[in-house]
């Protein structure tokens, strides 16, 4: 055999290959690297927080067979809420479809828009980065996905412009946020600043990043456009095309009913999204509303109790690969936690900042949370953990405390869409059918400008000593 034969035969290996490979090779390190623990303290909110210089080494807790084989479902436990998230509010948006609903508000809006049709993928984009950046949760792309995939292939696009309109616009929305509470908001008060102070800067860069990432996904969506061979997924699209055709076929004439259902389903969604936005509503509300939303919808639409039971079971079966993905990539900070290891890459990350020339402390910071994103998947994790440590670092230093927790939160967020260990990245990736290496063939390139933003905003931001301190 040639090697152009046995390359073309090579098939890169599936994500769970990917993440079930990770958790091995943690378990491996948790019998290499020395165990270590800081001490915890409950704050008054009840979340627990790492005291500064309380790192001390124990005795080895090398996982063994049963922790890893139980790792799995460990995560699926500890992650149950982004579970449930992904599969019932995929789920619903399945049913939604089912309806009718979502294939008539596409036509409609196709007609609105005929002539102005690449404003849609700006519009959108705005829409999802502004919702991620002042209530920080870009885990809604996977709400936001079942509906925008149908309408970019409709409009000539492909499922990586969809893709890439979604977790682009709110997870890099959330990475820029300007009042994202989980990150933001625990970190301003692990820092003792004024919450949302600084909140002017912020929202400078939030806006910077969204132009870039409309502009990088319009780029792409105008070649795949004019040339839908050139697509990065163009085999996996044939035949999302084919099924979205045959549903189409089905519902060549809407009846009254599905206009009512459409509207009703229209209504729900905004009321849902400003009671996110007034509410704060957590993942398990969210994901009662939009089942709510799937059931009225479909009773408005005509449709009897036991189709409705049917097309949740059909809609749930498209919805569990990207469910159980976020248990298993769970799985790789649970062997972490078991193993005792998490701390002492958290000991000598800061060590390693700690080491830095005062004038690299804030990109240090921001280099380093990048990296250990993909241990802790978790920004309000990662701020727990880290921030402890680094804020009385930085007094020492003369970095503002304001600068720190920036440095911290755009680390953190610019790695959930590159890192197969975050969850809903990886569930979302599923839901459009674009594997984790299409992703990256996409994203690789562009992820380099947001990094390069993100180190021209911190040296910014300590050269000026954002504050107030």
């Amino acid at each position: 055999m040639t090697v152009a034969e046995r390359a073309s035969r090579f098939e890169l290996p599936d994500i769970y290959v990917v993440l079930c490979g990770f958790i091995l090779v943690v378990a491996a390190l948790t019998w290499i690297v020395p165990a270590g623990s800081y001490e915890r303290t409950v704050l008054p909110n009840g979340r627990e927080s790492v005291v500064a210089g309380s790192y001390h080494v124990m005795e080895p807790t090398p996982v063994g067979f049963m922790d890893i084989v139980t790792a799995i479902p460990v995560g699926l436990s500890d992650a149950s809420s982004v579970v449930f998230l992904t599969l019932l509010v995929g789920g619903s948006v399945g049913v939604l479809r089912r309806t009718g609903v979502i294939d008539l508000g596409i036509r409609r809006l196709m007609t609105l828009m005929r002539d102005r049709i690449e404003l849609l993928i700006p519009a959108l984009m705005g829409i999802f980065g502004l919702i991620a950046a002042f209530i920080g949760t870009p885990e809604l792309g996977i709400a936001y996905l079942p509906i925008v995939l149908p309408l970019m292939l409709r409009l000539g696009y492909d499922s990586v412009t969809a893709v890439g309109m979604v977790l682009l616009s709110s997870t890099l929305g959330y990475a820029f946020g300007i009042t994202a509470p989980a990150t933001i908001g625990i970190g301003h008060m692990l820092a003792e600043l004024p919450m949302f102070s600084g909140a002017w800067y912020r929202a400078l860069f939030f806006l910077v990043i969204q132009l870039f990432s409309i502009a990088f996904v319009m780029r792409y969506a105008r070649r795949v456009h004019a040339h839908p061979e050139s697509g990065l997924n163009a085999d996996v699209d044939e035949a999302l095309r084919t099924e979205l055709a045959a549903e189409g076929e089905k519902a060549e004439t809407f009846t009254e009913r599905q206009s009512f259902a459409a509207l009703a389903a229209l209504i729900m969604f905004v009321a849902i999204v400003v009671a996110i936005l007034r509410l704060g509503l957590g993942f398990n509300e969210i994901s009662g509303l939009f089942v709510a939303m799937a059931v009225v919808t479909s009773v408005v639409a005509g449709h009897a109790i036991n189709d409705i039971c049917s097309n949740f079971n059909s809609a749930f079966k498209e919805m569990l690969v990207g469910a159980l993905i976020v248990g298993v990539a769970r799985g790789v900070s649970v062997i972490m936690f078991e193993g005792n290891i998490l701390d002492t890459f958290v000991f000598h990350i800061a060590s390693l900042v700690d080491a830095l020339p005062e004038a690299f402390t804030a990109v240090g910071i921001l280099l380093t949370q990048t990296v250990f994103n993909f241990l802790v998947p978790s920004g309000s994790g990662q701020c727990l953990i880290t921030l402890p440590i680094l804020i009385p670092m930085a007094d020492l230093v003369g970095l503002t405390r304001q600068v720190v927790v920036l440095a911290t939160h755009w680390g953190d967020g610019i790695t959930n869409i590159l890192f197969p260990t975050s969850g809903y990245f990886v569930a979302t990736l599923a839901i459009g059918r674009v594997s984790f290496t299409t992703w990256l063939k996409f994203y690789w390139p562009f992820f380099w400008i947001v990094l390069g933003t993100a180190i021209i905003g911190v040296v910014i931001a300590q050269s000026i000593a954002l504050g107030p301190f």
